[in-house]
């Protein structure tokens, strides 16, 4: 490895060494053809409302790494991972925000912030985790929890799929993300309790940002765009306009959305 470009988190690696060699990676060029897939308009608030697909989108567009982007109604299913966005570079598949990032980086394409010391290494790994479970945890649970939203969902699947398909695929991802929350702790939760956990991280985070102007300090690194992407789909998505409105005594939050904004348009 002493040879290869670092991944910002190494967790990354035995997976991806289960089907690529390392090697192969870093030293093949870019595919200039290489496709991002991404859920239909209609599904992308499933997905944490598109805050990964967002996310990975904007990370690869600041790199200037080649790219096309093609909606399709199955990304969780074709994806390694079973969670999309799902990048086809090449030969290789790799799906979820975090895992192209690392992938990108191993290829030597890199945000500059990101030649950092190995505490910053660690320290952005722990607000990648941080930012992900929260956010994602918090969203899944608005999104599953309300009569309303699951109106909305029931129709997105039968404008996609034929019945009985439509109906299938519906509880199958209900059941599967009632689990997920149960094993987080958060299903049977009330929702005042959900939004003090959630407001708990935010208030953290907005601490973090009192004196710098991004979370590792004064360059913006992916853990940045993860957490843009995330409030950004807050500011979009009237079902989580709750969520949304919590965050507007957070002055430095505030700001730095603002300001990442900005520099996204």
């Amino acid at each position: 490895m002493a040879n290869l470009p670092e991944p910002y988190n190494e967790s990354f690696l035995p997976l991806i060494q289960k089907f690529y060699s390392l090697e192969a990676i870093a030293r093949e060029p870019w595919d200039p053809s290489t496709i991002l897939f991404v859920p239909l308009k209609k599904q992308i608030l499933l997905e944490n409302g598109g805050a990964e697909t967002f996310a990975t989108v904007i990370y690869l567009s600041i790199l200037n790494l080649n790219f096309e982007i093609k909606r399709v109604k199955n990304v969780n299913e074709i994806s390694p991972s079973g969670r999309g966005p799902l990048l086809k570079c090449g030969k290789y598949s790799i799906g979820e925000y975090e895992s192209i990032v690392n992938f990108s980086n191993l290829k030597g394409y890199r945000l500059l912030a990101n030649f950092l010391d190995s505490s910053k290494k660690n320290e952005i790994k722990s607000y990648m985790l941080l930012i992900q479970s929260s956010y994602s945890d918090t969203l899944n649970y608005f999104l599953w929890k309300s009569d309303g939203v699951q109106k909305a969902i029931k129709e997105s699947f039968s404008s996609d799929y034929p019945w009985p398909l439509n109906i299938i695929l519906y509880w199958n991802e209900y059941y599967f993300k009632r689990k997920y929350l149960q094993s987080n702790n958060l299903w049977d939760l009330k929702k005042d309790k959900v939004m003090h956990r959630f407001s708990e991280v935010n208030e953290c985070l907005n601490k973090k940002l009192k004196d710098n102007a991004y979370l590792m300090g004064n360059n913006m690194t992916e853990v940045d765009i993860l957490l843009y992407s995330f409030i950004k789909v807050l500011t979009i998505n009237s079902v989580f306009e709750e969520l949304n409105a919590s965050l507007g005594d957070l002055t430095h939050l505030r700001d730095y959305f603002a300001k990442m904004d900005q520099n996204m348009a």
